[in-house]
């Protein structure tokens, strides 16, 4: 067998390959679109991996965008033809790509994280042979045939650790999620602080609408972050597609929205520095409901409790905690993901392995204190 990198001859036995194993529902618009696919093999900050046999037929495939600013890659897709499982192929393909990744990057990654599905043990064993880390999961984070709950892995090397910022106090609601991931990549202790009421007059965000505009979204968003004037614009791999906007442009919020399967991501959003962002986020939670989100994600770093307190207070759950994650004048930011599901949760199909049930059960308490009534809480 062959592990190469794709080339535009490749296209239509990897749309193939995606719509066999998938039988046409895969989320991720990339794998059906041959100009897509195209532009993904010819970029720069895209690699896309496959192995093909004897007969020059792909079996295998998975790709990964890469983040030179930040010294981050991001592997995802990865699919084995149905007969071809069980075999070591995607360890064997996957571990090719990290090698790769090292070694081809203009100057080499400090990180490298993936999502992994957990409708059998296979992906989760997988990732935890090559060295990817616990750091949190997804609950019903995607759609294909039935919802699917996802965990988030990482290989953070030495590297990235020892740029780590470190000097800040954890918003005391994350210490348990904190001393999880503390588990599984020693991280040392930190503080925890409870936040302080703000000092000033906030204010409420007044009328919001949706603009489903992708070029447009993209070229404002381009431009703000040009210009500095953007707040949390840190969601790499991810372009907005949708905005939500006040009608006097001092609200801007960038998202980006898979029609698909209603897999929404906020990205980050010009903003008043006194915003209520409690009452922003859950006029935003109900407006990207109504066009359709079924799941929304957001990350913020994890030294700003301010912002972590109004964030959670909109109903917002953590599922996740991503070390040495932003590379900012030589140091590395932690981060928190956070999510809210829309769903009635359905996990009859799910097997986690290890830490990724305490990751579930961490996710659970956090639901039942934000969300049950006190009363609930006694049965």
């Amino acid at each position: 067998m062959e592990k190469i990198l794709a080339t535009e001859s490749d296209i239509f036995q990897i749309s193939q390959l995606y719509f066999d194993v998938y039988e046409g529902m895969y989320p991720d618009p990339l794998m059906k679109d041959v100009s897509l696919i195209k532009n993904f093999i010819n970029s720069h900050q895209g690699f896309w991996f496959i192995t093909k046999d004897e007969k020059n037929n792909i079996i295998a495939s998975v790709l990964a965008c890469y983040d030179q600013e930040n010294l981050i890659a991001k592997a995802f897709g990865a699919v084995v033809r149905h007969e071809y499982r069980g075999q070591g192929v995607m360890e064997d393909l996957l571990g090719f790509g990290i090698e790769y990744l090292k070694s081809h990057t203009p100057a080499g990654v400090d990180v490298i994280y993936s999502t992994t599905r957990t409708v059998n043990e296979a992906a989760q064993t997988l990732t935890e042979k090559l060295g990817f880390k616990k750091l949190g999961i997804f609950p019903n984070a995607h759609r294909t045939n039935d919802y699917e709950t996802h965990c988030l892995t990482a290989i953070i090397t030495p590297a990235a650790l020892e740029k780590r910022f470190k000097n800040y106090r954890l918003h005391h609601n994350l210490q348990s999620l904190y001393q999880v991931v503390n588990s599984e990549i020693p991280l040392g202790e930190l503080e925890t602080v409870v936040p302080e009421a703000p000092t000033k007059v906030l204010i409420i965000p007044g009328e919001l609408e949706v603009i489903q505009s992708p070029k447009f979204v993209a070229f404002r968003y381009e431009t703000l972050k040009s210009e500095k004037k953007l707040e949390f614009e840190f969601f790499p791999f991810h372009q907005p597609n949708l905005m939500i906007i006040s009608p006097d442009q001092s609200i801007e919020l960038f998202c980006h929205l898979s029609a698909v399967d209603g897999y929404c991501v906020i990205i980050g959003g010009k903003m008043p520095s006194n915003l209520n962002f409690t009452e922003l986020f859950l006029k935003t939670n109900r407006l990207l409901r109504d066009a359709g989100a079924r799941y929304i994600e957001v990350i913020v770093r994890a030294d700003r409790p301010k912002i972590l307190e109004s964030i959670l207070k909109s109903k917002f759950i953590p599922c996740g905690f991503f070390p040495a994650f932003q590379l900012i004048n030589n140091q590395r930011y932690d981060f928190l993901v956070l999510s809210r599901s829309f769903e009635i949760f359905d996990f009859q199909n799910v097997k986690l392995k290890g830490l990724n049930q305490i990751y579930l059960e961490e996710y659970f308490k956090a639901w039942k204190r934000m969300s049950l009534n006190p009363k609930l809480l006694q049965l």
